[in-house]
């Protein structure tokens, strides 16, 4: 009894790790190892007119800290992760050129 138990664990458990699997490949974007730089961002932000923090932030998508983080280009790094740049993309109210810089940097055209 306790092999039929044994199998239909690890039969389990092999289906689940094949679905994750599945499922974190389809997160992830193109180039994982891609930077984007803060410092684009803040420029073309200022540029579009979002002047103050709040606008910023909701242009974005994000919250006021992380917002505050670009717009200050204090990151220790100086780039932005990919789940911050996927939750800019995912944003309707992002700024064209803002969106095109973080697609460029994410997606490029090799």
């Amino acid at each position: 009894m306790s092999e039929k138990l044994l199998s239909a664990t690890s039969a389990t458990q092999r289906s689940l790790t094949g679905r994750l699997k599945a499922i974190r490949s389809q997160e992830r974007p193109v180039s994982p190892g891609r930077k984007i730089p803060i410092q684009l961002i803040a420029d073309a932000l200022i540029e579009a007119g979002y002047t103050s923090l709040d606008a910023q932030a909701k242009a974005l998508g994000l919250r006021r800290s992380t917002a505050w983080t670009i717009m200050n280009t204090k990151h220790k790094l100086g780039c932005l992760n990919n789940k911050t740049a996927r939750c800019i993309l995912a944003n309707d109210g992002t700024p064209l050129s803002v969106r095109a810089i973080v697609e460029a940097m994410l997606y490029p055209k090799d």
